[in-house]
């Protein structure tokens, strides 16, 4: 008899575990987002940078000439970079022999998010929104070593590129913060001026740059009225650098805000949320219009995964 009872017992004791764990494989299905683990887990902050850097790099070209002449190179677009080797110094001195200007240029919404080189200004306190006539990174180097100027570059804007002369356009410079943000300021000692194309019913922006580095020919958004910051909701292990939350205007498409701004109440947009898995983006798009102390939130469960080439389509595609 005492053999039965144990059997007994050991049996009931096998069905309740067999029902906890059916109830604990329910209870997991039925919260998707917070325990789904998707791909090896959750990204690294440097695997997002790497997406953003490798997007980078496919967009720069690398331009040799001698610095005894002058580097005249005109982009794929139209854009056309003037460098005289005489302005060059290396270490304070005069440069001799072979130079390499490595040059970039971004126009496109879809490119500024990929890259991720946002259109954000600094307004008195505030990062506001810009909407750019094009955003330039030109660096100059001899055997490793970064140059200086000490005289100006020229740079030619096709203002078609961006939709048309827009005689607000303003000349800014960027800088990465200490939180590796690109954010621009005005840069008073750049000239920047509209000119007819010889010859053509077209027009050019005119830039005379000081110096290296990150430039943009931008204007403010239309700032008029009030303004709010935006709060987002990431899942669970997300928006500690291994995501970000982009915002796009709509109809607007030479412009990218990222949330640590102050937008417009009202304004029509979409906010993008972006992350990594196993090499390529992870993302959601979500229609808005904001409203007062706006907060969004988003889940793994609408996202999408897609290449950089993929993305920067689906961004350039939205209305």
């Amino acid at each position: 008899m005492k053999d039965f009872k144990m059997i007994t017992k050991t049996k009931n004791y096998l069905k309740a575990m067999t029902l906890l764990l059916l109830v604990s494989a329910t209870l997991l299905s039925c919260n998707k987002d917070e325990y789904t683990v998707i791909g090896d887990g959750l990204p690294s902050d440097q695997a997002l940078n790497n997406l953003y850097d490798g997007k980078l790099a496919s967009l720069t070209t690398v331009q040799t000439f001698d610095a005894s002449g002058t580097l005249n190179y005109t982009s794929p677009k139209g854009v056309k970079l003037t460098i005289s080797g005489s302005c060059l110094r290396k270490n304070g001195n005069p440069v001799t022999g072979e130079v390499k200007v490595k040059y970039i240029e971004i126009f496109d919404k879809g490119t500024m998010l990929t890259s991720n080189k946002a259109t954000m200004g600094t307004n008195a306190s505030e990062k506001n929104l810009l909407v750019s006539g094009g955003e330039f990174y030109i660096e100059a180097f001899q055997e490793e070593v970064k140059l200086t100027l000490s005289c100006p570059i020229t740079l030619q804007i096709p203002t078609s590129l961006t939709g048309g002369t827009d005689t607000a356009m303003q000349p800014f410079k960027g800088t990465i913060n200490a939180e590796g943000e690109l954010v621009w300021d005005l840069a008073p000692t750049v000239e920047l001026f509209i000119a007819p194309v010889q010859g053509t019913p077209n027009f050019n922006y005119n830039v005379i740059l000081d110096g290296f580095g990150w430039f943009n020919c931008d204007r403010f958004y239309n700032n008029v009225g009030p303004k709010t910051s935006i709060t987002t909701f990431v899942p669970s292990g997300y928006g500690n650098g291994n995501s970000d939350i982009f915002l796009v205007v709509k109809t607007i498409p030479n412009s990218l805000g990222k949330t640590f701004g102050q937008f417009p109440v009202g304004l029509d947009c979409y906010l993008v949320f972006v992350t990594e898995q196993s090499g390529k983006f992870r993302y959601a798009i979500k229609p808005q219009v904001l409203t007062a102390n706006h907060q969004a939130t988003f889940n793994l469960s609408e996202t999408t995964l897609g290449t950089k080439e993929e993305l920067t389509t689906a961004i350039n595609a939205l209305p």
